[in-house]
Order: C-alpha cells, then sequence, then structure tokens
C-alpha cells in the first residue's frame, strides 16, 4: 500500500509516514490492515493454540465469533482507513503529544483525508499518558487491541529476580559472541534477515511484518533499527533490531530472530532478551517489551498494559460514524476480558 509523507508545520517533528489502506486481503500484514490486527491474526491465534482434537470445532467457533465483527468493521470504513505516524512495525513510539498538538494534527488531518476514518496504532495509557489524554479530548476514540508488556530497567528489583540474572549469565558464555551495529556488513544481512523471518514468518504467523533485504540495509545505513547480530559457536544464531526515536522515553524491539534448529539449551532467545534488557538500561529508557510470550516476559519485570488503537471517524457520514460506533462499543465490551483471559494462557 502507498506511503505518503504528511507535513506538519505546527508540531515539533514536522514529517510523519501515513499509510493509506485500502480493502485488504486476508494475507494483509497486521502493521498496515485493520482487518488482519482485529480479525485475522485472532483467529489464527484462536486457532493456533487449540489443542489438536478440538481444531475442527475451534475453526468453527471462531468463525462465529469473528464473522460478525469482520462485517462489523467493513462497514466502519477501516478498511479505507488513514493510519498517521505508522512505521509499519510491530509497535510504534510516540512522543507525549499534548491536547493542543492533536487538535493541530487533526484539523490538517482532516484537511488531507477528508473521506477516510483516521487511526493511530500502540496507544497506551502507561507509556505516553499525556498523548492518550489529548486523542480522546479532542474526539478520538480508543479501542482495545493487544496486552503489552512494559518495563522498567531502574526498578533494583528487576535485576534480582533469577531469571533475569540467569539470562545475563547465559549472554556472557565464551561460545556467544555480541556483534553490535558497527560491526556488521552488508553480506552479514541476508542470513540475519533468514533468522527473522525463520522465526517470525515461517513459525508464527504470515500476518507479521516480512522486512524485505532494502529494509535490513536501511537499517544498517541510517540507524532506523540498531542491528545486533549473535554469534554462537562461531556461526550467526541471533538477530536483534531496537527501536529507538528521539523524541521517546522508551525502546522495543520490532524485529528478533533466532536460529530455531538449535537446541533450546543454547538460550538464544534469553540471550536477546537479555541484551535487550541490558540496552535500555544502558541508554536510561524504559522498555517496552511488545505484546505475546507472557509468562516469559513477565518473569523479567514486564507488567501488562492494555493497548489501544485510536480511531477518528466524527468527519464521517452518519452511517459510517454509526458502524464505527457499534464496532468501537462491541470491542470496548469485550475484548478487554478476552485478552486479560488469553494473557494468563
Amino acid at each position: 500500500m502507498p506511503i505518503v509523507i504528511l507535513m506538519q508545520s505546527q508540531l515539533p517533528k514536522k514529517n510523519h509516514p501515513v499509510s493509506r489502506q485500502q480493502p485488504s486481503a486476508a494475507s494483509q500484514s497486521y502493521v498496515l490492515s485493520p482487518q488482519s490486527a482485529w480479525i485475522n491474526y485472532a483467529k489464527e491465534e484462536a486457532q493456533s493454540h487449540a489443542p489438536r482434537h478440538l481444531a475442527t470445532l475451534t475453526k468453527i467457533f471462531a468463525g462465529v465469533v469473528f464473522s460478525p465483527l469482520s462485517a462489523l468493521l467493513k462497514g466502519t470504513g477501516l478498511d479505507r482507513a488513514a493510519t498517521i505516524a505508522n512505521r509499519l512495525i510491530s509497535t510504534n513510539l510516540y512522543p507525549d503529544w499534548n491536547q493542543q498538538d492533536i487538535h493541530t494534527l487533526t484539523e490538517e488531518l482532516l484537511t488531507l483525508y477528508p473521506d477516510r476514518p483516521l487511526i493511530f496504532r500502540n496507544i497506551c495509557p502507561d507509556v505516553n499518558p499525556t498523548f492518550c489524554a489529548a486523542l480522546q479530548k479532542n474526539g478520538w476514540t480508543l479501542i482495545p487491541a493487544r496486552i503489552v508488556y512494559l518495563c522498567d530497567p531502574r526498578q533494583a528489583s528487576l535485576w534480582k529476580r533469577n531469571h533475569v540474572k540467569k539470562d545475563a549469565r547465559l549472554l556472557t558464555t565464551n561460545e556467544l559472541e555480541i556483534v553490535p551495529p558497527h560491526q556488521l556488513k552488508s553480506t552479514d544481512l541476508p542470513q540475519l534477515r533468514q533468522l527473522f523471518r525463520d522465526l517470525f514468518i515461517h513459525k508464527h504467523s504470515g500476518l507479521n511484518p516480512d522486512f524485505t533485504p532494502d529494509f535490513f540495509e536501511l537499517c544498517l545505513e541510517s540507524g532506523f533499527l540498531d542491528l545486533y547480530g549473535l554469534r554462537y559457536q562461531g556461526k550467526w544464531a541471533g538477530v536483534l533490531g531496537i527501536y529507538e526515536p528521539p523524541d521517546s522515553n522508551w525502546i522495543t524491539t520490532p524485529l528478533i530472530g533466532y536460529d530455531t534448529t538449535l537446541p533450546q539449551e543454547a538460550g538464544i532467545y534469553r540471550c536477546l532478551m537479555a541484551l535487550l534488557l541490558n540496552q535500555a538500561s544502558l541508554r536510561h529508557k524504559r522498555l517496552h517489551y511488545s505484546s505475546g510470550a507472557s509468562q516469559f516476559k513477565r518473569a523479567r519485570g514486564g507488567h501488562a498494559s492494555l493497548e489501544y488503537t485510536a480511531v477518528y471517524s466524527l468527519h464521517l457520514s452518519k452511517s459510517r460514524r454509526l458502524w464505527n460506533m457499534l464496532f468501537a462499543k462491541t470491542l470496548q465490551t469485550i475484548a478487554p476480558s478476552i485478552l486479560k483471559k488469553a494473557d494468563k494462557l
């Protein structure tokens, strides 16, 4: 889908990417498609976690549950939305914009996209409380999207956790070599990309963003993500991409991968997460663990927080506004309890 640059002369940072959505295919990544984010990915997760003997029943149940939601979403027009400041990664991080900032931004957006719903992904009150409140005061609706895990490396108790200490020891093993961004070469990138794809695309879901070779080159050249490689016994075994926008107090990792053929005892994923936690501490930033792997992240200091997608539809037709209201009310009613139950699995 096309990406455009929105010029915002009244805001501190003037240029923000906007992804303009068209009615999406079932295979489109959730970082672009609301249909995939709310419907397709959730349906896929429900089916993948179902016991094998209940697979058929789960598929039928998922169809019963998600088909009405899909019909509601189609009525909202969100499959043609303009998503603001969308970097097309799992977790966007924002400045803590205030009420006047959002008022100015909303007015500018309405002149550019008068017939499209407007979206901000990854809105979390525990990450950007001022921004979150400013959106609501300017008529944006917060719709539950997922559970994320947040961590503050400044807390001394974090470093006393058994899992954190064990991971740190594992990271210093003589068989493991950490290769920082300035030591990586273009010739290393194809192998690192394959590690990412083996984990996130092949093992997990084709609805995850699939980063191209050019994206890896961009990260190496511009530092959009700080790429770290891990060598285990002399071979590439893991890759980590750290996202640290200069106008945020948080870091996160939208890109992680490891050699899925290595024995679990090698602990490459644990080493990558220990590296991420160390970097958050060294950079004096809080750590956004994103979603998934709830027990793993809780054991390493992550606390669960509900994340939302903010939608603005007050400029649309009366029927579109009604559909948006129904969709929002439905998810506001049922999604928090479903997400919290899934968080405990």
